[in-house]
């Protein structure tokens, strides 16, 4: 007889983004990546001798509903800033938590000094909803 243990992924329903401190509720999806220069290390002979190991880079993008966008603007621009690009990264954090279920313990990514890059708004006809794709740059962030 087969034992089965609980084997159960993440989900969407477990995930929960906040950004300047407002839990967003028109979330549609988001990247995370981590980079990190890297490349072979040549000396004698034609094989590498070794690999090499450089700058580290953070991106990715948050998909949110315009209403949520819209809300992040009204914000920015209650700090006297045209639109959430404009605010300064040393201002902008974001947490991203994957919430507890059964067995799987909470996990969250703690973004700190975020810079969004783009704001781009657009919408085709028979659409039911604007998404908005605002991409980001990071300093680090933190996994707990």
């Amino acid at each position: 007889m087969a034992t089965y243990l609980d084997s159960q992924e993440l989900e969407w329903k477990h995930v929960t983004v906040s950004v300047l401190g407002t839990t967003i509720r028109g979330l549609r999806g988001f990247k995370i990546k981590k980079s990190k220069e890297t490349e072979h290390l040549f000396a004698a002979g034609e094989e590498a001798f070794g690999i090499q190991t450089g700058n580290i880079k953070r991106d990715g993008s948050f998909k949110f509903l315009k209403g949520d966008v819209d809300k992040l603007n009204d914000v920015a621009q209650a700090a006297g800033y045209e639109d959430i690009t404009d605010v300064p990264y040393q201002l902008i954090t974001s947490t991203i938590v994957y919430r507890k279920a059964f067995n799987r313990p909470l996990r969250s990514i703690n973004i700190l000094g975020l810079q969004f890059t783009d704001l781009e708004e657009a919408m085709e006809q028979g659409a039911k909803m604007m998404e908005i794709e605002l991409p980001w740059l990071a300093m680090r962030y933190k996994r707990a």
